[in-house]
């Protein structure tokens, strides 16, 4: 899976961006739960990446 969509980020920003994409697919949290806020479109970004490597995987 390509980190493209994770570009301009700091290696920090994107662990936490992976971390919260998790949390939110798990349901444990959502993704107006993210802290700070403007990594929020970065986890939205993150989610459909996985959903979509999902969906070609099969």
């Amino acid at each position: 899976m390509s980190e493209e969509h994770l570009d301009g980020l700091s290696l920090v920003q994107k662990r936490l961006v992976k971390a919260y994409a998790t949390s939110v697919m798990g349901e444990v949290r959502t993704v107006e739960d993210v802290k700070p806020t403007e990594l929020q479109h970065y986890v939205k970004l993150e989610i459909a990446e996985r959903e979509i490597a999902a969906l070609t995987s099969e």
